[in-house]
């Protein structure tokens, strides 16, 4: 029964260890940047996996599980050395994981815009692209997103 409340209030801690914050704060006002525009064509693609932000979730209660698990395997410093090994074990299969679960299709498109210059850009795989097609690339705020030109935003 320990063991069952142990886990439930580690999961619980950790889950409110990892809320974001928000950083928004009354009075505070957010320049929106132009958007530039550029137009060109579609010279290669290649498709590629997109690996996001850890959430770092799993890899804590992957530790945290490990541990309890580990702890409950002997008794007196058997539970202890048990308890850090399962913590260890837990938290590298628990980062695997995490690993796994962030990653996305993607695609890295290479364009050659109207101006002669040739770029490259890595974007998840929402819309297909094929060389020759008619493109806009879209920069903001230092990223880059390919669309097709009959793309209305």
């Amino acid at each position: 029964m320990k063991v069952i409340i142990l886990l439930v209030l580690s999961i619980i801690l950790t889950a409110c260890s990892s809320a974001p914050v928000s950083e928004n704060r009354a009075g505070t006002i957010k320049r929106e940047e132009d958007k530039q525009m550029q137009m060109g064509v579609v010279t290669h693609v290649k498709q590629v996996s997109i690996v996001g932000k850890p959430s770092h979730i799993a890899h804590s209660a992957g530790r945290t599980v490990g541990s309890i698990a580990g702890g409950a395997t002997g008794s007196g410093y058997g539970s202890i050395a048990g308890s850090i090994a399962g913590a260890f074990i837990g938290g590298v299969l628990g980062s695997s994981a995490d690993k796994d679960l962030q990653k996305k299709a993607g695609l890295e498109i290479t364009i050659r815009l109207t101006n002669g210059e040739k770029v490259t850009v890595t974007q998840l795989a929402e819309t297909s692209f094929k060389a020759g097609d008619l493109v806009r690339l879209e920069m903001a705020g230092g990223k880059a997103q390919v669309v097709h030109q009959s793309d209305e935003k």
